[in-house]
This record gives C-alpha cells, structure tokens and sequence, in this order.
C-alpha cells in the first residue's frame, strides 16, 4: 500500500517498502463493483515514456490520508478492459 500526498493533480507515491518516491498525474477516477479507482500517468521527461496505471483508493479509518493500493492480480485486467470500455463509451459520445 503506498501513502498519497497530493497537489491539484500531481500525486506523489510513497513505496512503503522501500520509501521510493514517484509522481504521477491524477488524470482520472471511476467507481466499478462498489470501489473507488484513481487513474494515474507516470510523470517522465519524455512523453512517450509515460505509464497508466490504476489503482484502487483506500478509506482510512480516523484519518483524512488517502490510500492507493496496487490492484489484486485476480482482477487486474478486469479493472483495466473496464476503463478501456469506460474510454471507448467516453469516445462514442463525444461523436
């Protein structure tokens, strides 16, 4: 579970673990089966190099902090082809 300091829409990461700092861009969010994802792009010098990734927010008891947690591999890439169809739903629309 990583701990989330945020700025308008810069997020910055903290690994728990190893207490590595990364930034990313809070581009999106969605509700899917009753939780809550944040949808985050990797901040890099070049941006072709950029990443999405998603992860699921986390309510903390007691505490105003949110917490991101990197998605359970058994429903990763359920989440994932569910933003894609998000996305494409998005894109018909805007038609």
């Amino acid at each position: 579970m990583d701990n989330i300091e945020e700025r308008d829409d810069i997020v910055t990461l903290v690994d728990e673990e190893t207490g590595e700092e990364l930034e990313f861009a809070l581009v999106d969010g969605f509700d899917y089966k009753d939780k809550s994802y944040a949808v985050l792009i990797t901040l890099t010098e070049k941006e072709e190099d950029a990443e999405m990734v998603i992860l699921e927010e986390i309510e903390t008891e007691g505490s105003d902090e949110l917490m991101l947690q990197s998605l359970d591999e058994a429903v990763e890439d359920e989440i994932y082809d569910y933003y894609d169809q998000l996305c494409d739903e998005s894109l018909d629309n805007e038609d």
